[in-house]
């Protein structure tokens, strides 16, 4: 059995990961976009929520997939994201997002072509770290805090964590691209 301690080790080198490869596979020749940046990432720790759900394979891919599943587990990555923001000096809750900024209209990628670009890699990862895709997605809501902290100086903590939020409920309740 793991202890506390190796499970959030696990976690943190899943965070990391995530962050890292992220930022290698959504950057343009202009660099980072960080709206597409924290939307990309939070829409994969839904989505590897929603993996983790169980559900029937068949269901059409972009299909809203709503479920008790998701209105438990999704609000889960969101508390993560919070604490890892106030861990980091931010005290931005639920109460104080820039609800403007729940939305996906900020992304250069829609929700297909942020699954295509990194669910290999992040799914890859689960494989070989070995890792279950609760705590994965766990991970990459680590990960969406820490690149709400680092995007900052170009996007306001509180409209930051507004998209995740969005990304979050997107990905936990959208049958995910294969």
């Amino acid at each position: 059995m793991m202890d506390n301690d190796d499970n959030n080790k696990k976690l943190l080198s899943a965070a990391e990961f995530y962050n890292n490869t992220a930022r290698k596979l959504l950057a343009t020749e202009r660099g980072l976009h960080a709206e597409t940046l924290i939307t990309s990432v939070a829409r994969m720790a839904g989505t590897l929520m929603y993996i983790n759900f169980d559900f029937d394979k068949n269901i059409k891919p972009g299909t809203t997939v709503l479920s008790e599943h998701a209105n438990l587990h999704g609000p889960k990555l969101m508390e993560l994201m919070f604490v890892t923001l106030r861990q980091l000096g931010h005290k931005v809750t639920e109460e104080n997002l820039n609800k403007d900024y729940a939305s996906s209209k900020f992304s250069q990628l829609n929700f297909q072509e942020s699954c295509q670009r990194l669910a290999p890699f992040f799914i890859k990862y689960c494989e070989v770290a070995p890792l279950s895709f609760r705590d994965a997605a766990l991970g990459a809501a680590i990960a969406t805090g820490i690149l709400v902290h680092d995007c900052r100086e170009v996007l306001a903590v509180e409209n930051g964590a507004a998209l995740a939020v969005y990304g979050f409920v997107e990905g936990t309740k959208t049958a995910p691209y294969p």
